[in-house]
């Protein structure tokens, strides 16, 4: 880590904790328009990746005061441009300026971990690149947005743990449902007993998709095909599989939606039930899979994990059998469901418990009305305490693992033994070697 990376942390750390003595004395004209702080006081950002989710990061920090995106890195040209408009827009309608041009494209990430000028790097791009590049922006010394699933493989989220307590990283996993107080309120239920003893957790995510092989082509001008592969192997460029849906649904890239949309509500599961995270379990299930095209990911699943104490996690995609995507926590004295669109409980009565001051409460985000901005607010805020995020490294490691772990027994189709504590599966060495694939130099962990 530099020093310029250290001694500005250190400021905005005591900016924010008041510990400075003399008083500032600002310029309305320093601080700008709706707010907006003044330069020494902004979290600066570069963006990795500006599809789908990249996109989405720029709109949820739009409200915020507190921030400056100085980087975008893109293997797309095209996506890119059309994301620096979007930032530059942003910022010269805050500032006042008919132009306003200080955000820059890069065509390499690395460069961007060189500036000691930005703080922290949002890493919104497939996949398969989590765990190399979020390792190298760690080991730059930046705080770090990682997109879910944390990583496409155990071994790298294990690897990544261990840098963030090296490095002392401020990191968040985008596992943004616990910045929304639905998810919140429905964990807080069950932790504190309200539901009585819990016996079931089902988890379900929305079902795969199958996609056909379509004809290789050449890559669009300004599209660097090689770099997007980066640590999966280099195939014959064609459209479909790197665009979404397609490239969630082809193991290379991604585990499927079984890990990558599932982490979410596994997350939850995780949170309300720290003992489906922490503890030992046995797992087994069945799924279906495309017979033909270029997706190889599980379509339909449905697992079962069981614990030593009892409980049970019923682990599905959508309408095999549950219906509905959510997660419900099922106890002896009732039960809460909740997804993105309601919570719901039974009884009813169960919604309008108010908690005691000997309860467990969780860690809110600050209030916002989209819990996607809730989510950009909460990291802007442990850049600047230097506390935990909302979403840690080890609770999106522990949700990461659920889903990968279940797709491992899935494609073994054989009851397993995980022992988190060891993170590994018990007296099972094929299992195993599944933990990990061999990456494509030079972008190897």
């Amino acid at each position: 880590m530099s020093v310029n990376c250290i001694s500005r942390r250190r400021f905005l750390k005591e900016t924010a904790a008041g510990v400075i003595a003399s008083p500032l004395i600002v310029s309305a004209s320093a601080l700008g328009k709706e707010g907006q702080l003044p330069p020494s006081e902004r979290i600066t950002i570069g963006i990795f990746g500006v599809g789908n989710r990249g996109s989405n990061s720029i709109q949820a920090m739009h409200p915020l005061p507190d921030h400056q995106i100085l980087a975008i890195a893109e293997a797309r040209r095209d996506r890119a441009e059309r994301a620096l408009g979007v930032v530059n827009e942003m910022y010269a309608n805050r500032v006042g300026q008919a132009d306003y041009k200080a955000c820059r494209f890069y065509a390499d990430f690395q460069e961007v971990l060189l500036r000691d000028d930005i703080d922290a790097i949002w890493c919104t791009v497939p996949d398969h690149w989590h765990g190399p590049m979020m390792s190298r922006i760690i080991k730059a010394g930046k705080d770090v947005y990682g997109e879910k699933s944390l990583t496409r493989y155990i071994a790298q989220g294990i690897e990544l743990r261990k840098l963030v307590r090296q490095y002392g990283t401020v990191f968040q996993t985008g596992t943004q449902q616990r910045s929304d107080s639905k998810f919140r309120k429905a964990c807080e239920l069950a932790r504190n007993g309200y539901l009585g003893k819990i016996h079931t957790v089902e988890v379900i995510s929305p079902e795969g998709t199958a996609y056909p092989v379509v004809a290789p082509s050449e890559p669009p001008e300004g599209f660097d095909w090689d770099l997007w592969s980066g640590p999966a192997p280099l195939f014959p460029f064609d459209k479909q599989r790197v665009e979404w849906l397609a490239m969630y649904m082809i193991s290379h890239y991604c585990a499927g939606f079984v890990t990558n949309w599932g982490v979410h509500h596994l997350d939850i599961a995780g949170w309300g039930m720290p003992e489906i995270f922490y503890q030992p379990f046995e797992i087994e299930g069945k799924g279906t899979m495309p017979i033909s095209g270029m997706t190889d990911t599980w379509i339909h699943w449905r697992a079962t994990l069981r614990y030593a104490s009892g409980l049970t996690v019923d682990y599905c995609s959508r309408g095999n059998p549950h219906p509905e995507d959510g997660c419900r926590f099922i106890g002896d004295e009732g039960w809460v469901f909740v997804n993105r669109g309601k919570l719901i409980a039974q009884p009813e009565s169960l919604l309008q418990i108010k908690f005691k001051d000997s309860d467990t409460r969780l860690h809110a985000s600050p209030a916002s009305h989209n819990s996607y901005t809730a989510h950009t607010a909460d990291l802007f805020r442990s850049i600047r305490s230097r506390q935990n995020t909302v979403s840690p490294i080890e609770e999106g490691h522990a949700a990461t693992t659920l889903g990968n772990v279940t797709d491992i027994a899935l494609r073994l189709g054989r009851k397993l033994k995980w022992d988190p504590t060891q993170d590994q599966f018990i007296s099972d060495e094929q299992a195993n070697q599944m933990l990990f694939r061999t990456e494509r130099s030079p972008w190897t962990m």
